[in-house]
């Protein structure tokens, strides 16, 4: 009797024992799956970018002209017009009645793009709702017209300011659906396409300065209207506010033309030609939630299947270096497989990028 018991303790004890095990190896399987995507997203939209079968973007200008035969569920509605930024040299567009509540399906295509436009000027200043409306409409608008690339990069981009800025949780599966859709767009054989393709470029802080510089504008042109009332309309102190708002709108119509060349130089670097700018997103994120060991093991899997880009060397060496990794940073550098001009392209990124912090990152993001 007492041999039984005992054998029964054993096998007990044995079955526990295995039990433990298979949970444990389970845990470990679920976590190398999940690294493992986590790991290979960024290299998987690189590869994705590089296909022959790409789709051909249809220009976001088609869908925000009125002239353009527009697709919707049903006849165009009106609009209220009421102004819209833009350069002060042209005529406003009105607003879609989406703007009145009116459902999103009832609304005109070209309304809802003239009102997306509009919203996604500057994203890193908009309110949280008005992201959440941006998404609805990037969406009504896919649906509508799904080779607009820009109204999946504009919903990329409202996500990723959600998360950055309002520190709300995203979809995971829908950015990835959203960065694979972009990444099989083909780019490159159009200025307007790879215009509408930039994300993130060098040249993003000139943009940003320039930015900054409306943004006053748009601080001073408030202060003044709000004095307008207090004086009668033949009083000289009207008239020089009125003079004054003039040079405001001249000034903000130079720097808009600044903006535009800008954006036209980074749409004829050639870094930009296979969709660099949504490959380094999943990078962003990683850096932007401090994953650095992901970063590093993710831009070593870039580096080995493509030595000639830069990307996987520029997030390398950020990692290490906001691990204090110094030395392991400058020798990524000093062994990196590059043409001279992309090395001194990388390095000066770097110099530029160094003392950036990457959880703010969505604020690079432009429209």
């Amino acid at each position: 009797m007492t041999s039984i018991r005992n054998s029964i303790q054993i096998n007990r004890r044995i079955m526990i024992f295995i039990g433990i095990m298979l949970a444990i190896i389970l845990v470990l399987l679920t976590k190398f799956y999940f690294s493992q995507r986590s790991e290979n997203r960024a290299l998987r939209l690189k590869i994705i970018s590089m296909s022959e079968n790409k789709r051909t973007p249809k220009s976001w200008s088609q869908l925000t002209t009125r002239t353009q035969t527009t697709t919707s569920t049903t006849p165009a509605v009106a609009a209220t017009p009421a102004p819209v930024a833009t350069p002060a040299a042209q005529t406003p567009q009105a607003p879609p009645a989406a703007a009145n509540n009116e459902p999103l399906a009832n609304v005109d295509t070209v309304d809802l793009a003239i009102k997306l436009d509009a919203q996604m000027k500057r994203p890193r200043n908009l309110d949280l709702n008005t992201i959440e409306n941006n998404i609805a409409i990037a969406d009504e608008i896919i649906s509508r017209e799904p080779d607009s690339y820009s109204a999946y990069k504009a919903k990329l981009i409202s996500l990723l300011v959600k998360e950055g800025k309002f520190k709300q949780p995203i979809d995971e599966v829908e950015v990835e659906g959203l960065l694979e859709n972009m990444a099989q767009f083909n780019i490159s054989s159009d200025k307007l396409a790879r215009r509408e393709s930039a994300l993130i470029g060098n040249t993003n802080s000139e943009v940003q300065t320039v930015e900054l510089q409306l943004e006053e504008l748009a601080r001073s042109r408030e202060t003044i209207e709000s004095q307008l009332s207090s004086y009668d309309a033949d009083s000289p102190e009207l008239a020089q506010l009125n003079a004054q708002i003039q040079e405001l709108d001249s000034r903000e119509a130079q720097l808009l033309g600044n903006i535009d060349n800008l954006q036209d130089s980074l749409a004829n670097n050639t870094a930009q030609l296979t969709n660099e700018d949504v490959v380094e997103i999943p990078f962003m994120r990683m850096m932007a939630k401090n994953d650095y060991d992901g970063v590093i093991d993710n831009a070593q899997s870039f580096i080995e299947q493509f030595p000639n880009s830069p990307n996987g060397y520029f997030y390398m060496v950020r990692a290490l270096e906001l691990q204090g990794q110094k030395d392991q940073a400058r020798s990524v550098i000093q062994n990196a497989q590059l043409p001279q001009d992309v090395q001194a392209s990388l390095l000066q990124r770097l110099d530029n990028e160094g003392s950036q912090n990457p959880q703010s990152y969505w604020q690079k993001l432009s429209f």
